[in-house]
């Protein structure tokens, strides 16, 4: 340790001698390790950290699996409520089992005489003590009010708390929610939302609400799975004996249950922010990202080595005099050592203040539409993970430097400390610098074709007119409208609104194109035998919405043939439906679909639908998406109680939407709009992967681009220098500026093209990865690839042209007078 100290004053003092080389190194390295330590800070919130809970180790999330299913990812199912209550009544490794329904659900709180959309979600009773989450104020729920005639109570989030005035203000505080008066009983503290990355919910309410909150779950079937559930290990018993006590539960619901349990089997793992079934194909996922951002680290490595090796001729007397004065090649080589481990540290310090700063601006990437909400602080295991980086950079840069510096001649180097460096240590510098050029081309073509495919996503026509549009959601069916109350008031709702000033048409739909869910049926065109046969019988898969009339022309999807759905068109008309042209083709290729039929269903809920119209394809589920057939239903003939209300404007949305909510308002006090967006709004998440793509590996191939060029600048400086003499003598004997500036450019550019030809071959190798992130260009697409290495010669050109300049201007005769 007394060495150790000494190594590290000693490497302090060279370091401050060397402020600018310090500096420059420091800086490359930030860039590097702050790139992964960002990136990993997202890993660890996802993959590791736990969840903020008592004891999450204990804590198992309870899974269903169908042994059928063949898919990497397809099979995983949560539970369904019966399943939950046998599961939580009859195991033996759990000293409690909870359950939340996962999707949550949004519920109108009547504030005096408004509505307004908060977000709730249902748990078990012992939702909270299984979980292991102490509350803030208040109490929990009791087991009675699981009860469907139990009291009507929720516990509240921190954040909704203060609205009402603080955690104890809001105890005991009566809301009205969706039409029934609710009492406040509790606080949960506001670091928790959920085990899982979904909601962050403004009121938590027990299972016995369900009736008046989410009125559509079915408590009593075996076949809807909606419910996460949570068990906490009994102390004592092993993951291995849980697995084993589920899968004979299991098997005793198949031999109960077998038209709904046979093939399936209960699961338990960690509980943690990413479901346990899916955390191993995020872990792929993850492990790529890590070794791209991996990548600039290396590059910044490599910059720093360089200028260590330069540093390293520069030292040799030094190196030389204590070789001679009796130090071990280990003492020489421990020295260097020390300085670039101390250099890797001061960069990983830096590099931790640019994380702190790009995490934050990383998670305002998620669109507003996606529901997940989560955290990634730096907490010990993002400092740990920084840490290693630094040594472990330090290290890699330094090792070669370190190597060269102890292996010397010392009877040469007393002699004459100002020998220039060898030929092996121009090669190692030459390979490094090839190698940041290489490594720097693979990062700047997969930018390019990020981002050539993030303007093709862009210009990518989904179907439908995104401008001066807005959307929002309403939900009738927990405020008690049935079948015959909801579409009078959603009749009436249009009516009004289109009145509005400022709105040109308006319509409704029960999901929107693009989003996060999706209808898919299979149906039976008559005359046609195009599909799958399935019982005898050829079947196409199409898509589905249900759709208000004026949706095609709010939404300006052309009308290719045929007519829209009408008023006419209602509960005691012959049902009808309009198909998009895909369908057209795909049902009755060269032949006219309007007045042909369709049937879906079967048995008693069969049912033939008459072709109206023909509308144009666009894009449903994704923008990359293939044409594929498309069914669209009127809503006076397929009821469904939560819509999205369509509006087009002249432009003065905000106009608009005051206007829509006070007639919302005027309707029924306890309604009220959420997820308000505009249409272009509505397209972020549909681009969301195109975005992250091409911002990472832009802003990656930027960091790149710089430290690559900086390395490339760095040895042609210093080769130059280190030739000063050697320059001097050609000028003398007669060369030409351009004979010298041909000379230094060319050896910079020999380097440069051999990185670029490396880099090309590894790029046609890895690029194909990006294949399912890009639109409209493949993943070899010649002419990025050409533009890319291009660009990336003349950026190598001017780099080497600036030294090559300087070195036109020595001067003979001082350049000879100073050897």
């Amino acid at each position: 340790m007394r060495f150790l100290a000494q190594d590290l004053r000693y490497a302090f003092r060279m370091l401050a001698k060397r402020p600018g080389a310090t500096a420059v190194v420091v800086l490359s390295l930030a860039l590097g390790i702050g790139a992964n330590s960002a990136i990993f800070s997202l890993v660890n919130a996802l993959l590791f950290r736990p969840p903020a809970v008592h004891e999450p180790g204990r804590l198992a999330d309870i899974w269903l699996h169908n042994k059928k299913a063949s898919g990497f990812l397809e099979g995983y199912y949560p539970l369904s409520f019966p399943d939950y209550i046998y599961y939580r009544d009859h195991n033996s490794v759990f000293s409690g089992v909870a359950a939340l329904a996962g999707d949550g659900t949004t519920v109108i709180w009547n504030r005096n005489g408004q509505g307004e959309a908060l977000q709730g979600i249902l748990v078990s009773a012992n939702y909270f003590s299984v979980v292991g989450v102490p509350l803030k104020a208040g109490r929990g729920f009791l087991p009675e009010d699981d009860a469907a005639a139990g009291r009507a109570v929720a516990l509240v989030s921190e954040s909704f708390a203060r609205r009402l005035g603080g955690d104890q203000e809001a105890l005991g505080t009566t809301l009205m929610l969706n039409g029934r008066t609710c009492a406040i009983v509790g606080v949960v503290p506001g670091f928790f939302h959920n085990v899982m990355a979904d909601i962050a919910p403004d009121l938590w309410m027990p299972m016995g609400m369900q009736t008046t909150i989410s009125p559509s779950l079915d408590l009593t079937s075996r076949n809807e799975n909606f419910l996460e559930v949570y068990g906490r290990l009994r102390p004592g018993v092993t993951w291995r004996q849980a697995g084993a006590n589920l899968l004979v539960l299991s098997r005793q619901l198949a031999q109960s249950y077998p038209d709904t349990e046979k093939n399936f089997e209960a699961q338990a793992y960690r509980a943690a922010l990413i479901p346990g079934p899916f955390r191993g194909f995020l872990s792929i996922i993850t492990a790529a990202l890590m070794a791209v951002v991996a990548l600039v680290l290396l590059i910044a490595c490599a910059n720093a080595a360089n200028l260590l090796l330069a540093q390293s001729s520069a030292r040799a007397r030094e190196m030389a005099v204590r070789s001679a004065l009796g130090a071990g090649r280990w003492r020489l080589l421990r020295q260097p050592l020390t300085e670039s481990v101390l250099l890797g540290c001061l960069g990983g310090a830096a590099g931790l203040l640019l994380a702190a700063i790009a995490v934050p601006l990383l998670l305002r990437l998620k669109p507003p539409g996606l529901p997940v909400e989560f955290e990634a602080p730096l907490d010990w295991r993002v400092l740990g993970f920084t840490l290693a980086a630094g040594v472990l950079a330090g290290v890699v840069f330094g090792l070669a430097p370190a190597l060269r510096a102890s292996r010397l001649d010392v009877s040469s180097r007393l002699k004459d400390g100002t020998a220039a460096a060898g030929q092996g240590r121009s090669r190692l510098r030459s390979f490094l610098v090839t190698a940041q050029v290489a490594v720097c081309l693979v990062l700047l073509i997969g930018a390019g074709l990020c981002l050539r495919s993030l303007g093709n996503a862009r210009s990518i026509d989904p179907g439908f007119d995104t401008r001066n549009g807005l959307v929002a959601s309403l939900d009738v069916e927990t405020l008690g409208y049935d079948k015959t109350r909801g579409p009078a008031l959603y009749q009436d709702l249009l009516g009004r609104v289109s009145a509005l000033p400022g709105v040109r048409s308006v319509s409704m739909a029960d999901m929107m194109p693009l989003g996060t869910a999706e209808s898919v049926e299979g149906v039976v065109a008559e005359g046609s035998k195009t599909g799958d046969v399935h019982g005898g019988r050829t079947e196409l898969t199409a898509g589905s919405l249900i759709v208000a009339p004026g949706y095609f022309r709010t939404m300006g999807i052309p009308l290719l043939e045929g007519r829209d759905f009408s008023a006419a068109d209602n509960a005691r008309a012959p049902k009808v439906v309009i198909i998009n042209d895909t369908m057209a083709r795909r049902a009755w290729p060269g032949r006219n679909p309007v007045g042909r039929r369709i049937t879906r269903g079967s048995g008693k809920d069969r049912e033939t639908l008459e072709v109206l119209g023909v509308v144009k394809t666009g894009k449903y589920r994704t923008l990359g998406e293939d044409p594929r057939p498309f069914m669209y239903h009127p809503y006076a003939q397929n009821y469904a109680p939560l819509m999205h209300l369509i509006v087009r404007t002249a432009g003065d949305n905000a106009s608009v939407l005051d206007g829509m909510r006070r007639v919302v308002q005027a309707l029924d006090p306890h309604l009220a709009l959420y997820d308000v967006e505009t249409l272009q709004q509505l397209m972020l998440l549909p681009l969301f992967p195109a975005r992250a793509a091409g911002l990472l590996f832009g802003v990656l191939g930027t960091i790149a681009l710089l430290l690559a060029m900086g390395g490339l600048y760095g040895v042609i400086s210093y080769l130059v220098a280190l030739r000063t003499h050697e320059v001097g003598i050609r000028m003398a004997l007669g060369a030409r500026a351009g004979d010298v500036m041909r000379l230094v450019v060319g050896n910079g550019m020999r380097l440069a093209l051999a990185g670029v030809a490396v880099g090309l071959a590894g790029a046609f190798a890895l690029t194909r990865l990006l294949s399912s992130l890009l639109y409209g260009i493949g993943p070899a697409d010649l002419a990025t690839f050409a533009a890319i290495a291009l660009a990336l010669s003349g950026v190598a050109f001017l780099a080497s042209y600036i030294p090559a300049r300087r070195a036109t201007k020595v001067d003979p005769m001082v350049a000879l007078r100073h050897e």
